[in-house]
């Protein structure tokens, strides 16, 4: 469905914003910054978003709803009903790449302009866990895989030891095999 002009000038908005928070960093996210990324006047981001909470909070429930949504999707198209959940986190993390950056960067901002921005996420992800933890396997394959996939996540936003990609399929390949196990 294409999307309307209102919409698609918040999802411009938002990239815009994703996109300063990634390249020149959360303390380089202002509303006149942002507007001007988008190519919008500073009003006509305000008509979207009323302050910065409130891009942010935008950012955050957009970024993180199509994140968690796409992990149902893949759990609910799996066939075999064991681990699906932990497989459908494990490689939307793993594979999503520029998804994930965008989503990081809008956690990064809410993190460290107002952590308080980051409940809707948490509760997701809470959501999450509960059905990992409901997974037909083990729970403690399904934590360490989980965890595992966290600390990869974790790397990606604070920039450390960035991994090739033939090397993430070793350990993605390392995650499946710790999943079946769980069986």
């Amino acid at each position: 469905m294409p999307l309307n002009k209102t919409t698609k000038k918040k999802e411009n908005i938002l990239n815009a914003a994703s996109t300063i928070v990634l390249e020149d960093g959360v303390s380089q996210l202002t509303l006149e910054g942002v507007a001007d990324k988008a190519g919008v006047s500073k009003g006509g981001l305000l008509y979207h978003f009323s302050n910065k909470d409130a891009l942010i909070e935008g950012m955050v429930a957009d970024w993180s709803e199509s994140y968690f949504q796409d992990i149902r999707d893949m759990a609910y198209a799996d066939d075999n009903h064991e681990g699906k959940w932990t497989k459908a986190y494990v490689k939307k993390t793993f594979y999503d790449s520029d998804h994930n950056k965008q989503m990081n960067s809008a956690i990064m901002a809410a993190m460290f302009l107002n952590p308080e921005l980051l409940e809707e996420f948490r509760r997701q992800y809470d959501l999450l866990i509960e059905e990992l933890m409901d997974d037909g396997i083990d729970p403690i394959h399904a934590t360490i895989a989980r965890l595992a996939t966290d600390g990869l996540w974790y790397s990606e936003i604070l920039g450390l030891d960035q991994l090739n990609e033939g090397f993430k399929k070793q350990i993605l390949y390392k995650l499946s095999e710790i999943i079946e196990e769980g069986k």
